[in-house]
């Protein structure tokens, strides 16, 4: 017959469990590194490309556009090179030329074209979030407190009595939006319709 002690049962368990524990927290701490790795990846990646686009392809381009339309365009022109006899001099006016009209193609860009609010209103319209409640301090503070706020004035309201049918229907559908950003639903009427709809699926499988 076989007697375990109840001690040195109990005190495996209790190994068990301690290291059960150790390796929880390993592969959390391994799914944290692994997060902030593909986190840096993605980070370095939209810095590249924001540098390169902006400033290095920009360099480039230009000095490879200066030297291609010098050497293959204006020393086969004759009077042209009788006017630019030396590179450097060619580039020199090109950038005093270039530059004032490069300035006045983007302030028309700006502020006298449809041009930008067209990108802008594009860019509202294709942002996902204009829609639904964004993770952090919207979801943890801002969205509550106007759900606060919304419920305490309406009391205030009906209280004095000043509080008419209409506007009672306008809290209750205020109050039913804010209800539904919190519980990670669409409001509004987004052009990115299945977008949308894939990150409610998505939230509802971590929930």
């Amino acid at each position: 017959m076989i007697v375990v002690s109840f001690d040195l049962l109990a005190s495996h368990i209790g190994l068990y469990e301690y290291k059960g524990i150790n390796a929880l927290i390993c592969i959390e701490k391994e799914v944290v590194v692994t997060l902030k790795l593909v986190e840096l990846v993605f980070r370095s990646w939209y810095y590249f490309r924001l540098g390169y686009g902006t400033y290095l392809a920009f360099l480039v381009g230009f000095v490879g556009n200066v030297v291609a339309i010098y050497y293959l365009a204006v020393k086969n022109l004759p009077f042209l090179y009788q006017i630019f006899q030396h590179f450097y001099v060619f580039t020199i006016i090109l950038i005093v030329l270039i530059v004032p009209i490069g300035v006045l193609t983007g302030w028309l860009h700006m502020k006298r074209t449809l041009a930008y609010p067209t990108e802008a209103a594009i860019g509202v319209e294709a942002n996902p979030y204009n829609y639904i409640i964004t993770p952090g301090k919207e979801t943890e503070l801002f969205v509550p407190y106007w759900l606060m706020i919304t419920n305490s004035l309406q009391k205030i309201l009906e209280k004095e009595n000043i509080l008419s049918p209409e506007e009672k229907r306008e809290f209750e559908d205020i109050r039913a939006k804010i209800e539904r950003l919190r519980k990670g639903e669409v409001i509004g009427r987004p052009r990115q319709q299945q977008l949308l709809t894939r990150l409610e699926k998505g939230k509802q499988l971590i929930q």
